[in-house]
């Protein structure tokens, strides 16, 4: 599969994940600000052509592990390198979300070997990174937004840090010109929603503004520890919580990049898909599809989280219009 290719880098560097790690590793060579007003710091600052803005944050790419690096937990994105990692993700969803401006910046992301940490430890590690994807917002609420309507979309650790900051970094007007928050393969527990009620309201059906999360499986042993927990979930097929089997051709194509026209189509892959503790199982897909034995105590076979960003993308770029007009229409 052609798409397996954009995400080999991710793929393969989750091996360091499994590594023991040192209590060497500090923050202390990431405690000071990243400058978003440098245009170092984002892969792209969009433009002010169309009527809604993307704010994009993508998921766990640096290749840095324990063994490179004996002093932080995180991307050191002042490098070159390192914020040429992130480029083959954030390109493939430029083209994706076409339709929108597109604003992506860098951040200082966790490595892997973070999350193998307990609890305590990746929540406060995990404050860096969500610290920058604050301040890139607030820079872009400031100098880009100028009062468009925009949508939130972010996977894996990048949805971590967009709930993040719907939880502690919006404001009220903000939050007024948010379409939708697509925080696709990542969670949100019973206990931050009773304490974030409105920060993290749910959008329990296809057109009302607030936060979606899916997360997929191809059967309900392979649900991992990214999505366990979840209460939000929903079905991408519906946009809905309901448990019901839906028909395959509710299933509007899979995005995949296209080699010859250096492109991103939206392809057939149908199948059948239902809610299992808010995780969509969809039977009919191939448990094999990315799974790879080195990564199982995560990921186990038959769990999609490496496809969740692009297996439902003829759904996601079909709901972003239908909710996107619903906005326009309130407004």
């Amino acid at each position: 599969m052609k798409n397996l290719r954009l995400f080999a880098l991710s793929l393969a560097i989750l091996a360091s994940f499994f590594v023991s790690c040192s209590e060497k590793k500090t923050t202390e060579a990431v405690i000071t600000s990243i400058d978003y007003s440098d245009t170092t710091y984002w892969y792209s600052c969009g433009d002010t052509t169309k009527a809604a803005d993307v704010f994009y944050v993508y998921p766990t790419v640096s290749s840095i592990s324990f063994a490179d690096n004996d002093s932080s937990w995180f991307a050191d994105i002042t490098l070159h390198e390192v914020r040429e990692e992130a480029n083959g993700n954030q390109r493939f969803n430029k083209m994706l979300y076409g339709e929108y401006n597109f604003y992506a910046p860098y951040y200082r992301q966790m490595i892997f070997e973070a999350y193998q940490q307990p609890a305590p430890v990746l929540d406060s590690l995990a404050q860096i990174a969500a610290k920058d994807i604050n301040d890139a917002f607030q820079y872009y609420m400031a100098h880009y937004n100028q009062g468009r309507p925009f949508f939130l979309m972010g996977h894996s650790q990048g949805s971590q840090m967009l709930i993040e900051l719907l939880k502690h970094g919006m404001t009220e007007e903000q939050r007024k010109l948010m379409v939708a928050a697509y925080c696709i393969g990542y969670h949100v527990s019973a206990e931050e929603l009773a304490t974030y009620p409105e920060a993290l309201k749910p959008a329990t059906d296809s057109m009302m503004q607030g936060l979606v999360i899916f997360n997929s499986v191809t059967d309900t042993t392979a649900i991992g520890r990214v999505s366990r927990g979840d209460v939000v979930g929903v079905n991408p097929t519906t946009w809905a919580m309901a448990t019901d089997t839906i028909p395959a051709e509710f299933h509007l194509g899979m995005a995949k990049y296209n080699d010859a026209r250096d492109s991103v189509l939206i392809v057939p892959c149908p199948t059948r898909t239902y809610l299992y503790k808010h995780t969509t199982v969809c039977p009919d897909l191939d448990p094999e599809m990315v799974f790879i034995p080195a990564y199982e105590q995560m990921f186990p076979k038959g769990n999609l989280h490496f496809a969740d960003s692009w297996l439902f993308g003829g759904n996601v770029v079909e709901n972003m219009r239908c909710r996107l007009r619903r906005y326009l229409d309130r407004s």
